[in-house]
Formats: structure tokens, C-alpha cells, sequence
């Protein structure tokens, strides 16, 4: 038989994660698996690897995580002591594919007790069939996987670009420039310095519930933008506005828009059309001249000088908040247009790049998703599938 009826308690063993505050972790190279997935690193390991988790509690209550190597499980974490024999990638897609919701065990705060799991009736393979289930899902995985590390070398050359042209002055031509003093310091003559809010005007974002279901445009929030320099629109859920309001709030492709409460400083980029509107944590960026760039103003916003400037001036203790006219009062240096044209160019090139990476992974996430269910549940039958397989140390 390829496939039983049994409970998932004989497929596993979970236990719940270890505690380890911020004052107890150390330097090193452990990943700490919490509700959300890797939350930071330590020196040394709870458990073996590979490993698997689900989030007992939080946002990221029921979701699961895999990791091939030694890592520590937190205390927000259920995670996989024994897999009794079966293969750690098929059990980890196992449980991704189960909708914990009906297991809360807590109140306001959900959260999963896993004696509740243990007897969750499940259709489960043979391990000849999980090696050939998983070998499927995680090729989708790893590609996925190679683009995030692509799209990270790609946000690295742009942010270089910046600072050699703009911060060491190392643009083309600059053997020839000659330098004077500024309000910055010393700056390449022929360059100007201007305040951001004479270069940008500022508008607070739109008052709303975000929804899961596309019951009207995108709403674009804080916590879509506060993690990478790009916006997965794939992960940006959904809100209803009156068609009257909607033209206000509507983003536009160059739109920048800015954090201004709880994350203060950090920065988004709209780089293609959308049909979406922002939260009223954002403050969008118009910029009022050609004179700056949309990426050089995006590349100034999230550069260290900037960043630094936010931090100093934000005020709140518990919930650090800036103004819009805190966020804009700051100034900026104006390269010669042609130097600004040139940076424009070469940046564009590596966002576009970018960009298509994202589109291939929400492509590659949607084919996964479908997958998924059909092959765990056995709708899709692989047992006479010619597929290449790897045992999870080799993996």
C-alpha cells in the first residue's frame, strides 16, 4: 500500500520550543526558528537538523518552517523532536498544508497545543512515494530560493552604485571635479543641496481595515514595505474604499512612500502599475522636479545619512512616530542632471531585473500552491513517477 489512513501522531513527535531572550543570545551561526522563520542567529543548536517547525502562537500562528541544518526552535514554535522514521521535507509539506486555524487552543491569543494535533486523522505515503512528493515541491522551493539570492545581489549592486557616486564621489569624471564647502561639506562643484521638502510634496495614506479577499484596490502598509527594499505585491492584501476617495490614495507607478509610525524611516518603492492605495502609516513622497530622480530619491531615503537623520529625529519611546514635515526636513545633494540620468539608468536595469525575479517567484508560489494539496493528499499519484531523489543529508 502507497498510502494509509492514520493519525498524526504516528507520524511525529513535536515538542515545544525553547526559550532564549535577547540578552541570553550569542554570535554565531545557528538560525533561531520563531512563529515567522529564521528571527536571528546563535552559537549554539537545540535541535538537529534538518528541522521542522509550526508557529504556536502570534501572526504566524500554524505556519511551518524547514531548515536543513541545526538551529534552535523558540518558544513560539511547536517543533519536530522525533519523524520516526519519514522523510523531514515531506513531513514539513505535510504540515503546511493543514489549516491549523480549527486547533487554536487559546483565547484572544491563538495558540496550538500539540496533544490537540496528535490525533488529526491524515492520508500518509509510503517513504518511497515522500521522497518523490518531496523531491517535486522542493525543486519549486529551491528555485525560489536562488532568485531571493539573485534579487539580494542585485539590491547590493544598486545600493553600491549610490554610495560610490554619491557618498564617496567616486561618479564618472570625478578625477576632474573640484570640491567647495556646502552644508553637507565638502561636495563637487557645480552640485546643489536643497531641502527635501522643497523637492518633494507629502500626503498621509487612507484609514481602512486590510482584508484578505479582493474586495477592492491593494493596501499597501507599513509591514509591506519595512523588511526588503522592493514590494512583493503578491503578499499585499486588499481593501474596500468609496470610489470617491479612491483616486486620492491611488499609487502610481515612482510613487515613494514612507513609514512614518512604529518603523519610522523605511521606504517603498512603487515600480510598476498598480491598482492599490496606501495606509495611513505611510506618508506618500510626490517629487515636485525632475531634478531628483525616483531611484536616486529612493536610494537617499534608505542610505545611512537619511536613516541616521530618522533615528534622531523621531520622537516616542514605546512607539517611535515622525510627521511629514519631519520626514522631508532633511537636505539633499543634486547631482549635475547628466549624472542623475546616467544613475538612473544603471539602476533601472538592476530594479527591472529585480522585479522580473519577483514575478517568476509569485509565478513559481502560485504553481507550488496548487501542487501542493494534490500531492499530499494523493490526488496526484507519483508512485510510478521516474524521479531522481535525495536523501535529506545529501539534500
Amino acid at each position: 500500500m502507497s498510502w494509509r489512513n492514520i493519525t498524526l501522531g504516528e507520524v511525529l513527535t513535536l515538542q515545544r520550543g525553547h526559550d532564549l531572550t535577547e540578552q541570553q543570545r550569542r554570535p554565531g551561526a545557528v538560525p533561531i526558528l520563531g512563529s515567522a522563520g529564521i528571527n536571528g542567529y546563535h552559537d549554539s543548536a537545540k535541535a538537529g537538523g534538518p528541522g521542522v517547525v509550526i508557529g504556536r502562537s502570534g501572526a504566524s500562528f500554524g505556519k511551518a518552517h524547514y531548515t536543513p541544518c541545526a538551529y534552535w526552535p523558540h518558544n513560539t514554535v511547536l517543533y519536530v523532536k522525533d519523524f520516526k522514521n519519514n522523510h523531514p521535507r515531506f513531513v514539513y509539506y505535510l504540515l503546511d498544508s493543514i489549516d491549523f486555524a480549527s486547533f487554536n487552543s487559546g483565547s484572544a491569543q491563538p495558540s496550538l497545543n500539540r496533544n490537540y494535533l496528535y490525533g488529526l486523522g491524515i492520508r500518509f505515503p509510503s517513504p518511497p512515494v515522500q521522497a518523490k512528493i518531496a523531491a517535486i515541491l522542493s525543486a519549486y522551493d529551491d528555485l525560489i530560493e536562488n532568485n531571493l539570492r539573485r534579487i539580494k545581489i542585485l539590491e547590493e549592486m544598486a545600493q553600491n552604485l549610490y554610495r560610490e557616486w554619491f557618498v564617496k564621489f567616486r561618479f564618472p569624471g570625478h578625477q576632474n571635479a573640484r570640491f567647495t564647502n556646502s552644508p553637507l561639506g565638502r561636495i563637487p562643484e557645480g552640485w546643489e543641496v536643497k531641502a527635501l521638502g522643497e523637492l518633494a510634496s507629502t500626503q498621509y495614506g487612507y484609514t481602512e481595515s486590510a482584508q484578505k479577499k479582493p474586495i477592492g484596490p491593494q493596501y499597501l502598509r507599513g509591514m509591506d514595505i519595512n523588511k526588503t527594499t522592493y514590494i512583493d505585491w503578491d503578499g499585499v492584501p486588499y481593501c474596500p474604499i468609496p470610489n470617491g476617495q479612491f483616486l486620492k490614495y491611488q499609487l502610481a507607478e515612482g510613487d515613494i512612500v514612507i513609514i512614518r509610525m512604529a518603523d519610522p524611516g523605511k521606504v517603498g518603492i512603487v515600480e510598476k502599475h498598480v491598482n492599490a492605495v496606501f495606509a495611513s502609516y505611510l506618508v506618500r513622497l510626490s517629487r515636485k522636479s525632475n531634478r531628483i530622480g525616483p531611484y536616486y530619491l529612493f536610494y537617499f531615503l534608505i542610505a545611512e545619512r537619511y536613516q541616521g537623520y530618522i533615528i534622531g529625529a523621531s520622537t516616542g519611546t514605546t512607539r517611535r512616530s515622525a510627521s511629514a514635515g519631519v520626514l522631508t526636513g532633511i537636505d539633499v545633494l543634486i547631482p549635475p542632471e547628466s549624472i542623475l540620468v546616467e544613475f538612473e539608468s544603471q539602476v533601472q536595469a538592476f530594479r527591472r531585473l529585480l522585479n522580473n525575479l519577483l514575478e517568476r517567484n509569485t509565478a513559481l508560489h502560485q504553481t507550488g500552491d496548487l501542487l501542493l494539496p494534490r500531492l499530499i493528499s494523493g490526488e496526484v499519484d507519483v508512485s510510478e513517477l521516474d524521479i531522481a531523489v535525495l536523501e535529506e543529508a545529501e539534500a
